[in-house]
């Protein structure tokens, strides 16, 4: 006779202290798992009752598919009693029987985003999320219902609500790591992956920079000193000479960031340390705005506020956000106060920077090392550009 029962599997440790629950079933001294797509921790697990406790999210829910995965599984040990094949063909007939619902899993997905703290990945996410439940109305969508035919006529239906081609990616992208890690979880079989029939599309999107002539003429625009917008000009020009800080972490950036040379910090954005030196027109503007007197605290360029509490993600993910779109509006004004006809925001000194690095000499690994870049053929776009502009150069001879 067969046993069916719910192991919490403390060898497979996730990355957030979670472990998965699988099936364990033993049948003539054999045993084989199934997993079950869900992940809790320790602390949260009943064993004795094979349950979650009350304080795991949406335990009712969870608890009543565990019941019902057991309820599946003994189904299929009594079906298949006395017939050839043993425990792994349980196995094999239970692995088509036992679906693991997208949404929950994108759900609980999106649940380990907020316990990590990671607030703009968790927005997003819950975004996209939204998107695909209106898509399905009522309906439900499991892994084995969500075929390359689902894809493609998903995909349409993106598009039929407007979504670029880029944006469309950027949604798609997300489900195909959700795939991949449901794949790593043995949540589902390889072959069960329709992105690896499916290509995601992207466009390539021109790279707004500032010329050498450009960046001067915008850091010559008169502003009025103590404004905020003088401190978006300085923000700006700034990052332009300083290996194109994102604003997100330059709106963070905090004395103690500040050696009297070198700004030291934490990319936000890829979870990376990094120690740029600054040239001498970063130093001069960053050390207008050291106090007369004392030691300097708090943030370098006082947008937030120091007194502010923003030690909550979603709190912090709101001021950065309403931060920068004030910066992007005084930005355009003063680019076209210096007649630059081009569409400004702050991320343009990001790309200023990066022309400007390597049409200057600066071998493209500084270039993707500087500017934080995870993958070296991010930075051979700007290596692209600046090609384009030299090739352009040498026309001056026909």
């Amino acid at each position: 006779m067969a046993s069916v029962t719910v192991v919490l599997k403390k060898n497979k440790p996730k990355p957030n202290n979670e472990f998965p629950l699988y099936l364990r079933i033993i049948k003539n001294r054999k045993t084989v798992f199934e997993s079950l797509g869900i992940n809790v921790p320790e602390s949260l697990w009943d064993d004795s009752n094979k349950r979650v406790k009350g304080k795991y999210p949406n335990s009712a829910r969870v608890n009543n598919t565990i019941a019902k995965k057991i309820a599946e599984a003994n189904d299929k040990v009594l079906e298949l009693d006395g017939k050839a094949g043993g425990v792994k063909q349980i196995k094999k007939e239970l692995s088509q029987k036992v679906t693991v619902s997208f949404i929950d899993y994108f759900n609980e997905h999106i649940n380990e985003l907020k316990k990590a703290k990671s607030a703009g990945n968790h927005k997003k996410s819950k975004s996209i999320l939204k998107k695909l439940v209106d898509y399905l109305g009522s309906k439900s969508l499991s892994f084995d219902e969500f075929t390359l035919d689902f894809l493609k006529s998903y995909e349409k239906y993106l598009r039929g609500i407007g979504n670029s081609t880029n944006t469309v990616h950027a949604n798609l992208k997300v489900f195909r790591m959700l795939f991949n890690k449901a794949v790593d979880e043995d949540v589902i079989q390889p072959h069960n992956n329709p992105f690896l029939k499916y290509k995601l599309k992207w466009d390539n999107v021109e790279k707004i920079f500032l010329t050498e002539k450009e960046l001067s003429d915008f850091a010559q625009v008169s502003t009025e000193e103590g404004s905020t917008i003088k401190k978006h000009q300085d923000m700006f020009v700034f990052a332009s000479y300083a290996g194109g800080i994102r604003i997100s972490d330059l709106l963070q950036l905090k004395w103690e960031n500040f050696d009297g040379e070198s700004i030291r910090f934490f990319i936000h954005k890829t979870k990376n340390h990094l120690s740029i030196k600054l040239p001498k027109t970063a130093l001069d503007i960053i050390n207008r705005y050291k106090p007369l007197t004392g030691k300097p605290v708090g943030y370098i360029f006082p947008i937030l506020k120091n007194e502010d509490d923003l030690s909550e993600p979603d709190d912090l993910l709101q001021k950065i956000s309403s931060a920068t779109a004030h910066a992007n509006k005084n930005l355009k004004s003063i680019a076209k106060r210096a007649n630059i006809e081009k569409k400004v925001t702050f991320h343009s000194s990001r790309h200023t920077w990066a022309t400007r690095a390597l049409s200057k000499g600066m071998p493209v690994t500084h270039v993707s090392k500087l500017m934080g870049h995870s993958n070296l053929q991010v930075t051979m776009g700007y290596a692209k550009i600046v090609n384009k502009d030299l090739d352009d150069a040498m026309e001056l001879f026909n």
